[in-house]
């Protein structure tokens, strides 16, 4: 090989090092160059080379000198190697196509050689005690998987940095770091001594005896781990089985339609006949459902009750008789046939038809019921004796006045009063008082109704106040200043 070729492998040595780390290897040079003048001594290029990272011996250095060493009349001895026409030669792998050909003998020759140089796989250095080794890798896989360390995340702070600088040796995403780095960053320096990690760093030494592959220690230690990543922890909400039966589950879903179609006062016939435009009195169960949702109502019954409602008024052709529902649902509103009973009467719907809607209480036996009548006249009896008022305290935990307070705080309302209610007293009152279909909201109002009566003139008092306003009706016997006495005639027929 003559000169030639040696200088132009030589620039090439050092464009396949400087090309994935993003080196520019002229600001190693620049400390010597306080004039900028672009050259340097040959000790300074050498001193250069060498901090550059490239490895080159002492014939390689001296053969690049004597290539880039000028003669002129502007060149001052001992400043007489002119790094930057170096420089150049090996920025060319950054430039253009056509520069990096004439250096290279075309890119293509370029990205194979790159290939070759930095994706070979890396190999472990043999040591002497292979056994003590596996032990270290086994312990150094056993403590990572225990404590949920990633072994290469430690070390990625020195592997990926964010600027590009002349000082970083090795190149991006590289899986290397140095020796010193490694052992500052290693997380078992109390399970392992200091022999174990120089073992490991000299099994595991780059080629050059400066950089330890922790990618390639990573690599072993995954093999022994799970790959899996961990089961997501979870809470799965088990229920506790309820033998309680409740009376929605027995009352026919018409029913339930009925008591909310009268407590919101609407008509569901005109809804229905928005899919009926021969008004023949028929839709689809699909449409049936599409009117539900519309007026808020499907939620009220479960899909049992839709299905039981379907296969009442369905025909055989499969169109649900929407016309015979809405005259069932609006019984509660009037009477059928009225016109041909005309002295009959149509009583107006009360709070009794809207109850099965409101009301969902626990189906008790009668043993249960009995125990429940003992209790309450216990309780009541106390209060007619002490004279207990039992409202404001209900409505110091009802802030919202709804009328409900959770079973828990009436417990607490009743241990304040001086009831001391066992578990089971309490469990019988919230059987019977709590009638929104589920354990923990109970109705304190009924419980004052039956528990704390009001005396026939509250009662006769709260009509009066609650009762339609009336003018006053003149007096009989006053007419502004004038006394009008009755007449006795009209007094004394009245009499016989």
């Amino acid at each position: 090989m003559d000169e030639t070729d040696q200088i132009a492998d030589l620039i090439h040595r050092s464009q396949v090092y400087v090309y994935p780390r993003r080196i520019r290897v002229n600001e190693f040079f620049l400390n010597f160059d306080q004039l900028r003048s672009g050259r340097c001594t040959r000790v300074q290029f050498g001193r250069g080379l060498n901090t550059s990272g490239v490895k080159y011996t002492d014939y390689e250095i001296e053969l690049l000198a004597d290539h880039f060493t000028q003669i002129g009349p502007n060149v001052q001895k001992p400043q007489v190697v002119s790094y930057s026409k170096f420089c150049e030669a090996v920025d060319e792998v950054f430039a253009t196509d056509v520069s990096m050909g004439c250096t290279l003998n075309g890119k293509e020759d370029f990205m194979q050689s790159m290939l070759k140089t930095s994706l070979t796989s890396f190999n472990a250095k043999p040591v002497e005690d292979e056994t003590r080794i596996d032990h270290i890798m086994h312990r150094l896989a056993t403590l990572c998987k225990s404590r949920g360390i990633v072994f290469k995340y430690l070390y990625y702070d020195f592997d990926r940095g964010k600027s590009t600088s002349p000082s970083r040796i090795n190149k991006r995403a590289s899986g290397k770091c140095t020796k010193n780095q490694f052992i500052r960053l290693f997380p078992f320096k109390k399970e392992f001594s200091s022999d174990d990690i120089e073992l490991l760093c000299e099994r595991y030494m780059t080629d050059d005896k400066v950089d330890v592959h922790f990618q390639a220690i990573h690599n072993e230690i995954s093999e022994v781990l799970n790959p899996e990543p961990p089961e997501f922890p979870t809470s799965p909400l088990y229920l506790k089985p309820d033998p309680t039966k409740w009376a929605h589950q027995t009352l026919n879903p018409v029913k339930k339609i009925q008591s909310k179609v009268v407590e919101r006062r609407v008509r569901m016939g005109d809804y229905f006949r928005d899919f009926d435009s021969l008004r023949k009195g028929y839709c689809t169960a699909g449409q049936l459902k599409t009117v539900l949702t519309i007026l808020d109502l499907a939620k009220e019954i479960n899909k049992t009750d839709f299905a039981h409602l379907v296969e009442a008024y369905t025909r055989d052709d499969g169109m649900f008789n929407y016309a015979l529902f809405c005259g069932d649902v609006d019984s509660a509103f009037s009477t059928r046939g009225l016109e041909k009973d005309p002295l009959r009467t149509t009583p107006l719907p009360d709070f009794t038809t809207t109850a099965p809607g409101r009301r969902n209480r626990m189906n008790l036996t009668n043993e249960q019921k009995q125990k429940i009548f003992d209790l309450e006249d216990k309780i009541r009896s106390r209060i007619v004796k002490r004279r207990i008022l039992m409202k404001p305290m209900f409505l110091d935990m009802d802030k919202a006045h709804k009328g409900l307070v959770s079973r828990s705080q009436f417990g607490r309302v009743m241990g304040m009063l001086g009831f001391d209610l066992r578990q089971d007293e309490l469990a019988l009152l919230a059987g019977s008082y709590c009638d929104r279909g589920n354990h923990s909201d109970f109705n304190y109002v009924d419980f004052i109704k039956v528990c704390d009566p009001p005396f026939e003139q509250e009662e006769v008092a709260m009509a009066q106040l609650n009762a339609p306003y009336q003018d006053e009706a003149p007096s009989k016997y006053f007419s502004g200043m004038k006394v009008h006495p009755l007449d006795r005639a009209l007094s004394s027929s009245s009499l016989i």
